[in-house]
C-alpha cells in the first residue's frame, strides 16, 4: 500500500507562517481598540481604511506581470492619499480627545494631585487607580478585582475615594506621582491614609488581598 505523502520542510513552513498571522491579527485588533480609548470610535475607523490599503499593498506585490506594478502603484497612490486626508484628522482627534473618565457623582472619579490631597484633609482615605488604556493587566484588574461586588461593598463602607489615574497618554502629573510611588509604569494600586504611609498592592490584584487591606484602614 502506498503510503500518505510526508509534508515537505516548505510545506512546514508555509503552515508555520499562516499561524504566526492570527497573533499579529490580534495584536492589530488590540492596537485598534486602545486606539478607540483614546479617540473614540471615528478616530478606530479612520485607522481601518489605511490598513486596508495596506493589505491591497501586500496583496499587489505577490502578483506576477503587468499587474503587479499597476495594482501595486494604484494602491500605494490611494494609500498616500488616504494619509493626507484623514491623517491629520486622526491625529487632531487624539490630541482632542480627553481620557476616558467617569462623570461627576460616578464611584470612580478621575485622579488628581488636589483631589487625592483635598480628600486626606477631610479625613477620607483614598484609593488610586493607576492605569491605562494599552495595559492588559490593568484592564483585567479593573474587569475582576476592582468590579468584584465584595470589594466595592468594603470600600463603600469605609468611604473610601476611588480615583482613576489614566496613564495612557503618559501624563507628567501622573509619571510623577508613580515616582514618589518607586514605580515607572502601570499597573499600580494603592492606598493613601490620613497621617501615614501609602500602602501599594500587588500588580496583578486579588479579592482577597484589597479586602485585608481595606479592614485595615
Amino acid at each position: 500500500a502506498v503510503g500518505r505523502p510526508r509534508p515537505t520542510p516548505g510545506a512546514w513552513r508555509d503552515t508555520g507562517k499562516k499561524c504566526l498571522a492570527f497573533p499579529m491579527f490580534g495584536a492589530a485588533g488590540w492596537l485598534l481598540w486602545v486606539l478607540g480609548q483614546q479617540t473614540g470610535i471615528d478616530g478606530a475607523g479612520a485607522r481601518q481604511a489605511p490598513l486596508l490599503v495596506l493589505a491591497l499593498v501586500l496583496w499587489a506585490l505577490g502578483l506576477t506581470g503587468r499587474t503587479r506594478i499597476v495594482l501595486a502603484s494604484f494602491s500605494i497612490a490611494a494609500g498616500a492619499l488616504l494619509a493626507s486626508a484623514i491623517g491629520p484628522n486622526v491625529i487632531k482627534m487624539a490630541e482632542a480627545a480627553t481620557p476616558v473618565a467617569e462623570t461627576p457623582g460616578a464611584r470612580w472619579q478621575p485622579w488628581s494631585a488636589e483631589r487625592v490631597q483635598t480628600a486626606l484633609g477631610a479625613g477620607q482615605p483614598v484609593f488610586v487607580d493607576f492605569t491605562a488604556a494599552w495595559c492588559v493587566t490593568c484592564q483585567y484588574n479593573k474587569k475582576t478585582t476592582l468590579a468584584d461586588a465584595t470589594v466595592l461593598v468594603d470600600l463603600q463602607a469605609k468611604n473610601v475615594a476611588l480615583l482613576r489615574a489614566d496613564w495612557t497618554r503618559r501624563d507628567p502629573a501622573i509619571t510623577a506621582a508613580l515616582a514618589q510611588l518607586g514605580r515607572n509604569g502601570v499597573p499600580v494600586y494603592v492606598f493613601y491614609r490620613p497621617g501615614k504611609p501609602p500602602v501599594v498592592l500587588t500588580e496583578v490584584l486579588r479579592v482577597d488581598e484589597v479586602r485585608s487591606t481595606i479592614a485595615q484602614l
